[in-house]
């Protein structure tokens, strides 16, 4: 990534800076503007001459990326013990992620003949979590439902921690397949992980609280001091065989319940800079990941990237939703509003740079598709699409007291990157 894409990156923040309430109400969201200035600025050769992969300083920085964003979510990410407040993301967590990876591996073997069932499995997790960031009016207009919002913006919150598992036991079979221990693989892979985010999550919000308490430490600082956890926890995990991402999602959810019943505002500094590493980050699939691509693109490719937006979703939250009485629109909005952005991306890059089985080129190819879709499908429809769903919602209301969309969850947990004004 050389010195003129990040000068261009940094113009691009200060254009967007200057007119982003305006585009928040637009059919330009910020992905879909970044990674837009990526792909112009390399077309024009304003940047370096891409290789539709990342390497060295691009490959740090997303992976740092992604590790910031995972810890933020997990540490805002709330499900109260209220039964209706946890009922629909359990749901589309718990009955709907699995029947969307197979869905997707399922739609996969169709196309693509020349993956295994350890391909088709990676692409479909690999595509499985949603970014709410992609779309945010779908959970930020207050005219929706707020169980419909919260359910999806605790399930876009949870999903990318919870699919990577599901990803490590699938490279884990592939990698098994060559001779390597999968027991052996796996509990490096998550056990580790898990006791690595535990121990720094819990180990970090410990040294705040005392500091804090002997006065010791500044406010700002105490919100600076947030970001360097995920990046300790990720080295710490990797350095160990483990896996960073798993180890940062663990210790945010372990330090956010230690320290935000305390301190509501010490994640404040994270998500900004989340917020800003994120659009970056689109830059960078803009411009080093979609444009060098584009010539690779098939019929089937698009055809899988269609339907891993709609079909491979939409029936499955369908399904997860059966016996909630949410009705039709309702359960449209839900099935339809899934974006798939950064987490997918980067989980491909890490399949792509560190995974020794066969189609890894192809898996990157259709999930750059599958993403750039979404980026721009989902821009569009967010906020035209969250107030139709919200006139409809509104023409119910002589029937607000029966419906289910209609359960009181309390307040939603928002977190700063979706939930802007």
């Amino acid at each position: 990534m050389d010195i003129y894409f990040l000068g261009i990156g940094a113009a691009a923040l200060g254009i967007y800076a200057l007119v982003s309430k305006r585009l928040s109400r637009s059919i330009i969201s910020g992905p879909m503007f970044f990674a837009a200035v990526g792909f112009v600025a390399v077309a024009v050769g304003l940047g370096e001459e891409p290789t539709g992969d990342v390497t060295g300083v691009a490959t740090v920085a997303l992976e740092m990326t992604l590790a910031l964003v995972l810890f933020t979510d997990a540490m805002a990410t709330k499900i109260s013990s209220g039964r209706d407040e946890a009922e629909l993301p359990s749901r589309l967590l718990g009955f709907g992620m699995p029947l969307i990876i197979l869905a997707g591996a399922i739609v996969a073997a169709g196309l693509f003949p020349e993956f295994d069932l350890v391909g088709v499995a990676i692409v479909a997790t690999v595509l499985a979590p949603t970014d709410a960031a992609l779309g945010a009016p779908v959970v930020s207009n207050t005219r929706v439902a707020a169980r419909i919002r919260g359910a999806l913006n605790i399930e876009s919150g949870l999903n990318d921690g919870i699919a990577l598992p599901f990803l490590l036991f699938f490279i884990a079979i592939g990698q098994a397949e060559d001779g390597a221990n999968l027991f052996s693989l796996l509990f490096s892979a998550i056990g580790i992980a898990v006791i690595v985010g535990i121990g720094i999550g819990w180990v970090s919000a410990r040294l705040i609280i005392a500091s804090s308490d002997r006065g010791w430490l500044q406010p700002i600082w105490r919100q600076i001091a947030v970001v360097t956890v995920p990046v300790v926890a990720y080295v710490v995990a990797d350095e160990l065989g483990g896996s960073g991402f798993i180890a940062t999602f663990v210790g945010g959810l372990i330090f956010g319940r230690l320290l935000l019943a305390s301190y509501p505002d010490i994640a404040n500094f994270a998500e900004d800079l989340a917020e800003v590493v994120t659009m970056v980050a689109f830059m960078v699939f803009g411009g080093l990941i979609l444009q060098p691509r584009v010539g690779d693109f098939t019929w089937e490719i698009l055809l899988y990237g269609v339907l891993s937006l709609t079909l491979v979703r939409m029936l499955p939250v369908a399904i997860s939703m059966i016996g909630t009485h949410l009705r039709p629109p309702t359960i449209l909005y839900m099935g339809w509003f899934g974006p798939r952005g950064l987490a997918s991306l980067i989980f491909a890059t890490v399949v792509l740079e560190e995974v020794d089985i066969p189609g890894t080129e192809l898996m990157a190819t259709i999930v750059t598709l599958t993403v750039a879709l979404s980026i721009l499908l989902h821009g569009i429809t967010a906020y035209a699409g969250s107030n139709r769903y919200a006139d409809w919602y509104e023409q119910q209301e002589k029937d607000h007291d029966e419906m289910h969309e209609s359960k009181d969850v309390g307040r939603i947990q928002q977190r700063r990157r979706i939930f802007r004004t």
